[in-house]
């Protein structure tokens, strides 16, 4: 079968794009059945394939990248620090059904790689590996360490970084979430419930956690409590959060409320919560951020900002598609706007400063 050529779909800036989650939920079927009835599959009603089109028509889907039943159009690797972050496996399962859709076939590589000069660096040989392979083109799931290196490895080859920090900007196409909003919801939603003295466990091991603690601030600022926003130091792991949860809740001056880089972090920041005697959220309440099945399960049951990650994964897909459909416009930019997602481990407001605990210390 001849290979299917199609001019690269051209970014409309004033329009939002679909992905094929989108257009498959406005028709009340699933992604899978989308692309069939988007290919005039023979076993799709007529009638149901009509409505896909026409939904995928009136949500701006790029019809064009839609490929043949058994295309293969080609590979497209994904690199990631870690898949221990459940965060990136949402992201790389929304990638994954955007690509399908296009005939091309993804591949998920760790890059980080441990060695004793360096504590952690990115895997060179694999990335030139991939590139000497032929992929098309690469896809950076959230910041990775040494982008030079990372730029030398992929050669000429297009990527497209997706929930990295804002630095990135203007060097590649990037799909950010909206951070700024994210930890602004977060700080708003603490506030009406009455809470004050509010930290932050992040702020370092990624420039992405740093830009977070800085949102984090400017929020507290907004509401005229920059003098009581605090930032305990923790990068995305669970242990460390859990130090600086530990941190926290054993200083002389305990916070009745605290914010996370993510929700791994949050993780230990409950851990942490529960060895010192607090409960969450009477006596304590806990946000993190990226709404995971971590947030979500029964025994955390975490508030945390929902980033949209089926939005982020599909703009990512298609930009990457565009790339290596030979579209050489400027590097493109686009923030997505987050939601709260609360739970009951914000549910609860500070208790009155006389009921509440005390770290009694003796000299």
């Amino acid at each position: 079968m001849a290979e299917k050529k199609t001019e690269p779909f051209q970014s409309d800036p004033t329009k939002t794009r679909a992905s094929l989650n989108d257009v498959a939920e406005s028709v009340g079927i699933t992604s899978a059945i989308a692309v069939r009835a988007l290919r005039g599959a023979p076993d799709i009603k007529p009638d149901l394939a009509q409505r896909t089109r026409e939904a995928a028509e009136r949500l701006n889907f790029p019809l064009e990248d839609i490929s043949e039943e058994d295309a293969r159009n080609g590979v497209i690797a994904v690199l990631v620090n870690t898949m221990r972050n459940t965060w990136i496996s949402d992201l790389v399962r929304a990638i994954r059904i955007e690509l399908s859709a296009t005939g091309r076939t993804v591949v998920v590589v760790p890059t980080r790689q441990r060695v004793p000069e360096y504590p952690v660096t990115v895997d060179e040989s694999t990335i030139s590996s991939l590139t000497a392979l032929g992929v098309d083109g690469f896809i950076m799931a959230s910041d990775l360490p040494d982008m030079d290196v990372v730029r030398r490895a992929i050669g000429s080859r297009p990527i497209v970084a997706i929930g990295a920090s804002k630095q990135h900007i203007g060097t590649m196409d990037t799909v950010r979430i909206d951070d700024e909003a994210g930890l602004g919801l977060v700080v708003d939603h603490l506030v009406a419930m009455g809470h004050k003295d509010i930290a932050h466990v992040g702020g370092v091991g990624y420039t992405v956690a740093q830009e977070r603690a800085e949102a984090f601030t400017a929020a507290m600022a907004r509401h005229g409590l920059e003098d009581r926003a605090r930032v305990e130091p923790a990068d995305f792991s669970e242990q460390v959060g859990r130090t600086a949860g530990s941190m926290l809740l054993n200083g002389s001056s305990v916070p009745t409320a605290i914010t996370c880089s993510n929700d791994v972090t949050a993780t230990g920041v409950l851990t942490a919560a529960v060895e010192a005697g607090y409960s969450v959220p009477a006596d304590l309440s806990v946000v993190g951020y990226g709404n995971t099945s971590l947030a979500a399960s029964g025994t955390a049951q975490l508030t945390s900002i929902d980033p949209n990650s089926r939005r982020l994964g599909a703009m990512a897909a298609q930009f990457i598609v565009e790339r290596a459909g030979g579209y050489d416009g400027p590097a493109r930019d686009v923030a997505v706007t987050p939601r709260l997602e609360v739970r009951r481990s914000s549910s609860a407001g500070p208790r009155p400063e006389k009921q509440r605990r005390r770290r009694i210390t003796l000299d």
